[in-house]
Order: structure tokens, then C-alpha cells, then sequence
């Protein structure tokens, strides 16, 4: 296999995947508990202004549209988005002001 010229740039979310498997491994609660949450209260909690964020589906489709109303909602601020080009859920949070970055593929 050929190895082509690197691009420049910052990298967006790249971890090395053995570091976050033994981070993952030393820091994992095993307790057992109840994790049903709102959808409110999951992106209070999970979703801090300039995260990291990456979305699935494919268009429109398949796409979890209440969590990013409510992103909307809680007016989180300097997001990076990665993820695929000319989707619903990209439009809105850039269109609502959520979004710093966005890296596409």
C-alpha cells in the first residue's frame, strides 16, 4: 500500500483506540443501575458547550431529531460536528448558533 502526503490540519476527535479502551477499562462503573433518564436531562448531562459531537442515520433518516431540538433548546454553544454533508440535523444546529466546527466526510 502506497502511503500518500498527510494533509495539515488539527485532527477533530481522534483518540489512539488502545488508550481509550484502557481509560474505559480503569474508570467504567460496574455497579448496577438504573440509566433511563429524559432526553432533557441526558443532554444536560452529556452534552457540554464545545463538545464533540457525532450523529448518526443516514439524511434524514434514522436521526435522533429530539435530542438535537432540545441541544437547541438548552442553547449549547461552540459544538464540533462530524459526521456526513447536507443533513437536517447539521442544518439546524447550524442555523440555531450551536456550532463551531464541523468536520465532514
Amino acid at each position: 500500500m502506497d502511503v500518500v502526503q498527510a494533509g495539515q490540519g488539527q485532527l477533530v476527535g481522534w483518540h489512539d483506540p488502545d488508550e481509550h479502551r484502557a481509560w474505559v477499562a480503569a474508570h467504567k462503573s460496574r455497579a448496577l443501575q438504573d440509566k433511563r433518564t429524559t432526553m432533557r436531562q441526558a443532554i444536560a448531562d452529556y452534552v457540554t458547550d464545545g463538545a464533540l459531537l457525532a450523529c448518526g442515520g443516514f439524511g434524514h433518516i434514522r436521526v435522533s431529531m429530539a435530542a438535537i431540538y432540545e441541544i437547541v433548546r438548552q442553547h449549547k454553544q461552540d459544538l464540533t460536528l462530524c459526521g456526513k454533508t447536507a443533513v437536517h440535523d447539521s442544518d439546524i444546529l447550524i442555523a440555531a448558533g450551536c456550532v463551531r466546527r464541523i468536520e465532514v466526510a
